[in-house]
């Protein structure tokens, strides 16, 4: 799965009226990339489906990423590759974390769960952000995470249906929360990067390290390509004959036009309305599973959902508060 990472506006934020217009852009925008991101799950686990691993997915992914943010960056700011050894082992940290380890956690998640509640456990990375800022920078956080634990909490046991003997495969659960665990630390990594370079050329190093990582450690001389000429379905099995190398340029391109769609976004709306937008990624990934691959949940799972993503929301809300009276008081 891919992520935005946490930076602050690239400019400083219009107020009044004139910017109305600009920030709907933004909004939009940010809505465009979320959609996205929750596409590329149903995508991918159609891939799995057909026949590919998890790590194969995440493996074909990184490296179609690193070549395409390559170009870009190449034709328009090829300067910006340049690394210095002090920078060296933060990037293969964040390359290996962020863009090897975080998305084939994420895939092994939606190999054994519904594409929309694997989703909904990896948005769960804002409040694990949300604690971090309070246990480990022992920043005030506010009570409001209580409240986000309490509805967070509540809106899993609804989702997994305790009462009903767990309907939930327990393996893809604990995948999905370690997914979870992956992506907040790629969000406070990612905030890090950002300050050091252009996030452009910090998300190229990333799929780039993450793709000498899985070379390593899946070699692509045993990818099975011939997979790759097969077919598979979509939209329930209405539609035959979709051959998997198709979904596999849609994988890539929906991994990165969403990126880029994020920083733009990001330059008009900031980071905290961006961070509560990004929140309605499972809600599209519900309807998107439906779509195409026929995942229906149950009323119940589905309130627990919201009721989840109000406990993001409220740790989002807590964990920016923070943030911004941390930056006032440099």
């Amino acid at each position: 799965m891919s992520a935005p990472d946490p930076i602050e506006p690239l400019s400083p934020m219009v107020v009044g009226p004139s910017s109305r217009r600009i920030q709907a852009i933004g909004a939009v925008m940010y809505l465009i990339a979320a959609f996205l991101f929750a596409l590329n799950g149903s995508v991918a686990k159609a891939q799995i489906e057909a026949g590919l691993s998890p790590a194969e997915v995440t493996e074909i992914r990184t490296i179609g990423c690193a070549l395409l943010l390559l170009i870009y960056i190449l034709i328009v700011n090829p300067g910006s590759l340049k690394v210095r050894r002090t920078e060296i082992p933060f990037l293969l940290l964040f390359g290996v974390l962020a863009y090897a380890l975080t998305p084939f956690l994420f895939f092994l998640s939606v190999e054994l769960l519904p594409v929309a509640i694997a989703a909904l456990l990896a948005f769960l990375a804002p409040v694990l952000v949300a604690l971090w800022l309070r246990y480990v920078k022992r920043e005030a956080v506010g009570r409001s995470i209580w409240l986000s634990l309490v509805l967070v909490v509540g809106g899993l046991i609804l989702v997994s249906q305790v009462w009903s003997g767990m309907t939930l495969n327990p393996l893809g659960v604990f995948f999905g929360l370690l997914t979870a665990a992956a992506l907040a630390a790629y969000l406070i990594l990612g905030e890090a990067g950002a300050r050091r370079r252009d996030v452009m050329s910090l998300a190229f190093w990333g799929f780039a390290i993450a793709t000498v990582t899985w070379s390593i450690l899946a070699p692509w001389w045993n990818f099975p390509w011939n997979l790759l000429t097969t077919t598979t379905s979509l939209f329930d099995g209405a539609v035959t004959g979709i051959p998997v190398w198709s979904l596999v340029i849609v994988m890539i391109a929906i991994s990165v036009i969403p990126f880029v769609l994020v920083l733009m976004s990001l330059q008009r709306i900031g980071a905290q309305r961006g961070g509560i937008l990004g929140t309605t990624e499972p809600l599209w990934a519900a309807l998107l599973a439906f779509i195409l691959l026929g995942e229906v949940l149950s009323p119940i799972q589905g309130l627990g959902g919201l009721v989840v993503l109000a406990g993001v929301i409220v740790a989002e809300f807590a964990s920016q508060r923070t943030l911004r009276a941390g930056a006032l008081t440099r």
